[in-house]
This record gives structure tokens, sequence and C-alpha cells, in this order.
């Protein structure tokens, strides 16, 4: 059995949760804080891990805004309570024994899938602690993906069951149909139903564009392939981010 397993905590995905699942207080910010430590504390007894982390969104313009500049438009913003007290959510996570890492013009998501990336490579195993569907694509016997809120550790057959399909064809899904929650609206009029059908007749989304022959919702696809790789690279996680630093840094 490894000896090296990586806990990874999607830090906003962790916040947020608990700051929306309470209501409005002069108390509220704290009792955040304090909530958050504690499911940081949990997680850390639960999982066990050799090395672990928080990792924090940055905020600022990243490498996918870039590319679309309607990225994740009309999403609610992360509340300023919260962004005000970003220092202090780090105090108690290194209070807890971790630490914190956020990288300029980078999401959490692809951080976090960079990391996880390299500790499977080197045969060990990382437990990335979010309820966001992004790391879905990344499960395998190295990568897990564990919901804290429903105690859950999300497996192939839940990913099957939900979507449809397999965990190596999230990304064709979600470019094709779209991805609502980061405004990705896929192909115009190829709904999740359709994109299934069609990722079950073809098994991925290169069989579709070389298909000279395709007909309907696969013709549509072959018109819109500028568009649909797009959304397929806005919807894939990168796993190559120069970090500049080392796992023995997170030792626990």
């Amino acid at each position: 059995m490894t000896s090296t397993r990586v806990l990874l905590i999607d830090a906003f995905n962790l916040i947020r949760r608990i700051y929306e699942a309470r209501p409005d207080s002069d108390d509220k910010i704290e009792e955040v804080i304090q909530a958050s430590a504690n499911s940081v504390t949990r997680a850390l007894n639960q999982h066990s891990p050799s090395h672990g982390c928080v990792v924090f969104d940055s905020h600022d313009t990243t490498w996918r805004h870039l590319l679309y500049r309607e990225y994740k438009q009309g999403r609610k913003p992360t509340p300023e309570m919260l962004l005000n007290n970003v220092s202090r959510f780090k105090q108690v996570f290194s209070e807890a024994g971790l630490q914190s890492l956020a990288i300029q013009n980078y999401e959490a998501d692809d951080i976090v899938a960079t990391l996880a990336a390299g500790v499977a490579e080197k045969d060990g195993v990382a437990i990335i602690l979010s309820s966001d569907k992004s790391y879905l694509p990344l499960l395998s016997d190295k990568v897990r993906v564990y919901n804290h809120f429903e105690k859950h550790e999300i497996n192939r057959d839940d990913v099957l069951k939900k979507y449809g399909v397999t965990i190596g064809q999230l990304t064709t899904l979600w470019a094709m149909a779209g991805d609502a929650s980061n405004n990705v609206k896929g192909v115009p009029k190829v709904g999740k139903k359709t994109a299934v059908s069609l990722i079950e007749q073809y098994g991925s989304l290169k069989k579709i564009l070389n298909d000279q022959q395709a007909v309907g919702a696969a013709a549509k696809i072959r018109e819109n392939r500028a568009l649909v790789l797009r959304c397929r690279q806005l919807v894939t996680l990168k796993t190559d981010v120069e970090l500049g630093i080392n796992l023995r840094i997170f030792r626990l």
C-alpha cells in the first residue's frame, strides 16, 4: 500500500457551501471560519493523509477568461465577506496543519488537478475534497474525489448513473451539451440527451468530427467544429500548471 496520500481541498468550494448553509447574522463570518476549520480537521482525521494542502482561487483573470470572455458570466460572485477574510481562513487551516496555495491567473481546479496528476504519476493517492463536478474526469485508482457534505466518495458507477457516460467521456458531453455552471454554452440545440446519444453511437468526439457522412445532430457538431473544440478546452482541467513547489512542503 502506498505511503503517500495527499489530501487536496478546494478552499472556496468548502467555504462557500458552509457560508451559504448559514443564515445571516452578526457573527456569520466567525461561524463560517470556525465551521471551515472543523471541516478540515474532520477531513484530516477521516482520510489520514501523509500530505495535504488547501487550494484557493485568486479570483483574477484566468486563461479561460482570455479564451472565452463570457466564461462564468452571470455566476453569483464570491461574497465580499469571504474574500475579505481569506487570510483568516488560511490561518485556521494552518493551525489545523494544512498550508494554503494559490497561483495567479489559475483557478483552484487546475492547481488541484496538476497536484493530483503529479501524485498519481509517482504512484501515490490523491484525495480531492470537493463537490465540483469538474474533477470527475480525473477519477482513477490513484485519484479520488470525496464529497465532504454528502460524506460520499464518488465512483465510476455514480458518474455513469448521473451523466449517462463514462469518466473519459465527460468532457465530450459538456463540450457538446454545455456546462451551465460555468456559462459554457456548448453547441446550439444540442442538449444532454442528444449529446449522450451521440457519445453512445460514436464513442468519442474525434469520431464524430471525422464522420464526413454525418447527418442530424452529428452534422451540427461537425458544422460547429471550432466551437465544440473550444468548449472542450474550457471544460478540461489543466494538469500541467507550473507550480514551482515540491510536494515535500505539504508533508503533515
